[in-house]
Parts: C-alpha cells; sequence; structure tokens
C-alpha cells in the first residue's frame, strides 16, 4: 500500500494553513456578521486556530502511527472505533487546554462553556474527518488486499491446474511416440500396432487415475511395463525394471511413469547400455536405485519432482527425497498405506 498522504511533509505544513483559516472563518460568521470579516480576519486568534491546527493535526497523526503499531484489538472495526474515540478524547483535552492557556495568559479572562463548546465542537468535527479518512483509506486497503489475494489464488490454482494438464498429456512423450509410431510403420507393422496399443493403454491409465489420488502399486506396475516398451521404441537409452517385494502398498498415480522419464531423459543416450531401475520397500518407503550417467546439460535435480512432490504432500509428511551414493543415485518415496 503507498504511504496516506497525510504523513507527506507538505500536507503536513500546508494542511493546518487552511484547516486553521476554516476554524476561525467559522468562529467569525458564529459571533460576527459577514460585514465584519474584512476587518476582523488578520488578528491573533486567526494565528492561534492556525497553531491550534497544527497541534490537532499531529496528535491525530501520532496516534495513527500507534495504532498502525497496535496489535489488538484483532477486528478492523472494533479497533477503528477505539482509534476514534481515543482521537476525540485527545482533541478536546489539547483544545481546551490551549484555549484556557490562550485566554487566561493572553486575554487575561477565563473562557467560558459557550466559548469551550464553540471550539472543541469544530476541531472535533475537523479530527473526526481525519480519522475517517485514514479509516476509509485502511479498510479500502483491505478490500483490495482481499481482492488481489484472490486473484493470485485463482493464478496459482490456474497455473496448477495448466501444469496437471501438461503432466497428463505430456506433450514430449505424445511427440516422441507419435514420431516412433510412424518410423516404426515403414518397418515392421505389427510392431508399429504393438506400440500403438501400448502407448494408448498408457494414457488411457493417465487420462482415467488424474482424479484418483492414489492407486495400487501392482496396476501402477502393470502400466509402468507398457509405458516401459514405449520408451525403449524412443531413441534414448533402454530402461530394465524391477521391482522386488513390493506389495500391499499405494502410490500417486503416474509417479513411477514420470520417475523413469525423468531418469531417462536425463541420461546420456547409449545403444549398448541400459538403465537398470530396482524398485525395493524398506524401512516404510519405496526405494529406486539406478547407476545414473547424467547427461552434461541435463542435471538430474529434485525440483524434476515437483509434481511427484505435490502429490505425496497432501498425503503424508514424510518428504520425497534423492541423494546419490558413490555412482548409484537413489529416489526414496513415502509408503502409503490404508487403514
Amino acid at each position: 500500500m503507498k504511504r496516506l498522504f497525510v504523513h507527506h511533509p507538505l500536507f503536513r505544513m500546508l494542511g493546518p494553513l487552511f484547516v486553521g483559516s476554516l476554524v476561525y472563518l467559522l468562529i467569525l460568521l458564529i459571533n460576527n456578521t459577514i460585514e465584519d470579516l474584512n476587518s476582523n480576519f488578520f488578528t491573533q486568534e486567526l494565528y492561534v486556530c492556525i497553531g491550534l491546527s497544527y497541534i490537532i493535526q499531529e496528535a491525530a497523526r501520532i496516534i495513527i502511527v500507534l495504532f498502525n503499531h497496535l496489535n489488538r484489538p484483532k477486528t478492523f472495526w472494533t479497533k477503528s472505533l477505539l482509534h476514534l474515540g481515543t482521537t476525540l478524547v485527545v482533541t478536546i483535552i489539547l483544545v481546551s487546554l490551549t484555549m484556557y492557556i490562550y485566554f487566561t495568559q493572553v486575554l487575561s479572562y477565563t473562557p467560558n462553556y459557550s466559548e469551550l463548546l464553540i471550539f472543541n465542537s469544530i476541531f472535533a468535527t475537523i479530527a473526526v474527518f481525519y480519522v475517517l479518512l485514514y479509516i476509509s483509506n485502511q479498510f479500502l486497503h483491505i478490500i483490495n488486499t482481499e481482492k488481489l489475494e484472490k486473484e493470485e489464488m485463482a493464478r496459482v490454482k490456474m497455473e496448477e491446474d495448466f501444469s496437471t494438464f501438461k503432466q497428463d498429456i505430456n506433450p514430449r512423450l505424445l511427440i516422441d511416440s507419435l514420431e516412433a509410431i510412424l518410423v516404426l510403420m515403414k518397418k515392421d507393422v505389427e510392431a508399429a500396432e504393438s506400440l500403438t496399443e501400448d502407448f494408448a493403454s498408457v494414457y488411457r491409465y493417465i487420462l482415467s487415475s488424474k482424479k484418483k489420488e492414489i492407486v495400487k502399486v501392482e496396476e501402477e506396475l502393470a502400466v509402468l511395463e507398457n509405458f516401459i516398451e514405449v520408451l525403449n521404441r524412443l531413441p534414448f537409452r533402454k530402461i530394465e525394471f524391477k521391482a522386488y517385494d513390493v506389495k500391499n502398498t499405494y502410490v500417486v498415480p503416474g509417479s513411477l511413469l514420470y520417475i523413469c522419464e525423468c531418469i531417462l531423459r536425463s541420461s546420456i543416450s547409449s545403444e549398448s547400455q541400459s538403465i537398470l531401475i530396482e524398485m525395493t520397500l524398506k524401512d516404510q518407503k519405496i526405494k529406486l536405485q539406478f547407476k545414473h550417467e547424467e547427461r552434461l546439460n541435463k542435471k538430474f535435480k529434485i525440483n524434476d519432482l515437483s509434481l511427484v512432490k505435490k502429490g505425496y504432500k497432501s498425503l503424508t509428511s514424510i518428504p520425497l527425497e534423492m541423494y546419490l551414493d558413490k555412482d548409484v543415485r537413489t529416489i526414496e518415496l513415502p509408503k502409503i498405506q490404508l487403514g
């Protein structure tokens, strides 16, 4: 929020000049006639009103600063009413004290009730408008902040939905697979049909399970076999996947597929060597271990698995981890059980 203009030095210097002159003009109109303005305007009472305006404005501004740093009360309207009441009390005290000193020390007589009532009424009204200006600015700031927060939440949700959509569609895999099918059709029609079936089964699984939070690991591994068949037809290093005694657990749908694709795309291509990924269940964690030969321009980092981390974050407090021990990289997924 931009700084409120009541704190601006120029407003603090010029504001009381106009306010004090206005107050003095009102007092003259109350006590005299309009014809007496020319002869009675520039007197010492004018400077007293201007000086008192400076005092009241600075006091109101200091109260604004104090209430800005006040954490209680928590509710906006209760705090605003307290702020308004405090400003009124301080204004009445300052006006009464200042006018009493002026009347007794300068004019040599004690002010009566009606004179104090006129000054207090005018300056209290000005102080109320001053505080209401601040409260309205704060209220507008709260409304605008809520709107901005809603817009930010909508933007974040849209980005998340778009990221999920991209993950579901996986345009790179789609294009690579279609190109591989086109090339394979010219050499072996049956192999191209088999690749198409594997490709279709993978996408059916991805699209059908996008509304599910978890699936059985056996279901994910069954689709993973078809997915690896598709990946091994692409111009990357081949993948071998072995799972050992991984039962009675659940995984986020598509997580194993996504991890295998990330491993493949970050590995150096080789026709003679393959990547062996071994999956085991140990210490309430699913471990994926493999020897990784990373590309020079494509490092495999934990941030590459942000979509998988997000899926597990809503299900368990155990974080997804990845570390490198000598030449073996390990990815640990939390074990999810029902009941």
